[in-house]
């Protein structure tokens, strides 16, 4: 088994590093060789003079690899903003084509690699390309992460939608940080309605996990959250479908 899932938000925030590192951990857990992948992170802070991708690293972290930073993470920018005007202010050109081949070399050293977007589908890399044009480039099948707070329905489902127009093969939605606000009428709906209306198989609802952090490097608690919450079988036997 060879293949990839690409890990897009239906908005910035939305937990796609967490959901990402679980997926890592539960499959390796299964004795699955993960590797993962961050091709674009804007916000990076400097140490040392030196771009650290806090996400990224993160990842590398859950899935205990040992792959260098220049090919999980290709840019790594400093501006808090899109990558398309990060980039423009770092005076750096974001290739589609040079994280294709950045993939491409992941996929030979892993089974699965898991790619993590930045902010949703929409959101544009360069002058002329999109989130989508790089899931369409890498060909490979998609997961959603969503919140589930009111204004969910409608930001999964413009996402789903899209993804179906292009021809992006969605693997499923994984609703992500239940329980970190007051539990609602909403959070108890949303997930029935989407699915309705999208088609498209709710992997799971994962709970916010207060003793996660990204950016100090904590994931406890995250393995088992995500074993137990998480349809990996299915994600497994099934990568991916027009809904």
């Amino acid at each position: 088994m060879r293949t990839g899932f690409f890990i897009c938000g239906t908005d910035t925030g939305v937990g796609k590093t967490v959901v990402t590192a679980g997926i890592a951990l539960a499959m390796k857990k299964r004795g699955i060789n993960v590797g993962v992948m961050k091709p674009v992170e804007t916000g990076c802070p400097v140490v040392d003079r030196e771009c650290v991708p806090v996400d990224a690293r993160f990842l590398t972290q859950a899935a205990d690899v040992k792959d260098g930073l220049d090919i999980v993470c290709p840019y790594r920018l400093k501006q808090p903003a899109a990558p398309s005007i990060a980039s423009r202010l770092e005076d750096v050109h974001i290739d589609l084509n040079y994280i294709n081949d950045q993939y491409f070399q992941l996929s030979l050293m892993h089974e699965v690699v898991l790619v993590e977007g930045v902010g949703g589908l929409l959101v544009p890399l360069n002058n002329s390309e999109l989130v989508s044009d790089l899931v369409l480039q890498l060909g490979i099948p998609m997961i959603v992460v969503a919140r589930p707070t009111l204004g969910t329905i409608n930001h999964t489902l413009l996402t789903l939608n899209y993804a179906k127009m292009l021809g992006i093969r969605v693997a499923g939605l994984v609703i992500n940080g239940f329980g970190r606000q007051q539990i609602t009428v909403t959070e108890r709906t949303a997930p029935d309605e989407i699915q309705h209306f999208a088609d498209v198989e709710l992997l799971g609802i994962l709970p916010w996990i207060k003793t996660v952090s990204v950016p100090d490097m904590k994931m406890e608690g995250l393995v088992e959250e995500i074993a137990d919450r998480l349809n990996i079988d299915s994600l497994l036997q099934n990568p991916g479908s027009d809904f």
